[in-house]
């Protein structure tokens, strides 16, 4: 399981990101262009820091 959100949590900040988040701001009409971006970073380095917690006391 950690490896799935560990990947999850890569596909929203790296480049990678922008390709699968440009369908959605055409769909929504959004004006910012990395606005599905910027409103899932919260989320996105809240799980890579736990994550990375838990590996480093679970090991």
């Amino acid at each position: 399981m950690v490896a799935l959100t560990c990947g999850f949590c890569g596909t929203l900040l790296t480049p990678m990101a922008a390709n699968f988040n440009i369908v959605p701001v055409a769909m929504l009409e959004m004006k910012d262009k990395y606005g599905v971006i910027k409103n899932q970073l919260f989320i996105a380095l809240f799980m890579l820091v736990f994550q990375i917690a838990y590996m480093i006391l679970f090991k």
